[in-house]
């Protein structure tokens, strides 16, 4: 899946990475992982989990932006 450039200057999207303390690209890799259209890389983890709220408005974001 190709995430819209535009979504990583979401204000949704910088609100999870502040929440997060981490970066845009990170919450949008983490939701494909959740979301397993990507395997998680091999030495990868992530120190966070979306909740259900948080990957149900990403999906919604998504579908917006024509992806």
């Amino acid at each position: 899946m190709d995430i819209p450039a535009n979504l990583y200057e979401d204000e949704v999207v910088c609100f999870m990475a502040d929440r997060y303390r981490t970066t845009t690209e990170r919450v949008m890799q983490c939701f494909l992982v959740q979301e397993a259209e990507v395997p998680a890389p091999e030495k990868e983890s992530f120190p966070f989990r979306l909740t259900d709220n948080e990957m149900e408005i990403l999906r919604e974001l998504l579908s917006r932006s024509g992806s």
